[in-house]
């Protein structure tokens, strides 16, 4: 038994139905408002990251700055040096493609659309509306995954580095 692909109806057809209550006109009318506002909400997401993305990396650099990493980084061999440098970088690698990503929801690009087509210009905002959430999740994920690192360095530097003596 083989079944025919669904076509896609050349006229609209209008079912009959109950009034819409005041309650289906304000979801619909929700649903309307978070469709316009979904770029500019993407947009205003991506600021934030940018803002704590940065914020985290300034208080990094200012702990190894005023840390005694660089001493610390003396009392060991060339390659636990190395080993301990490159484990400090990673959270700022993480933290910088955080950034990135979250830069690229701002990138302008240029859509073809026709505007006298709802169907086309609803695909072309569809696709713009999911390039920026993607780019965002990705800059949201990088910056969580930074935080890992930083609490592993923040342990180890606890538990390995020797303290001050007086």
């Amino acid at each position: 038994m083989t079944m025919a692909a669904p076509t896609e109806p050349t006229d609209i057809v209008e079912v009959q139905g109950e009034a819409l209550t005041p309650l289906d006109s304000f979801w619909l009318d929700s649903a309307r408002n978070m469709a316009k506002e979904s770029v500019g909400a993407l947009e205003e997401a991506a600021k934030q990251s940018i803002t704590v993305t940065t914020l985290a990396q300034s208080i990094y650099f200012a702990a190894i700055s005023f840390g005694d990493v660089k001493n610390a980084l003396g009392t060991l061999t060339y390659t636990g040096q190395w080993l301990v440098a490159g484990a400090l970088v990673v959270p700022l690698i993480c933290w910088l493609a955080s950034l990135a990503y979250a830069v690229l929801v701002f990138k302008p690009e240029m859509y073809g659309t026709n505007l006298d087509s709802p169907e086309l210009t609803k695909q072309v905002y569809e696709e713009i509306v999911a390039y920026k959430h993607q780019q965002l999740i990705r800059a949201h994920r990088l910056l969580v995954v930074g935080f890992g690192p930083l609490i592993i360095n923040v342990v180890l530097y606890l538990i390995f580095i020797p303290a001050k003596s007086s």
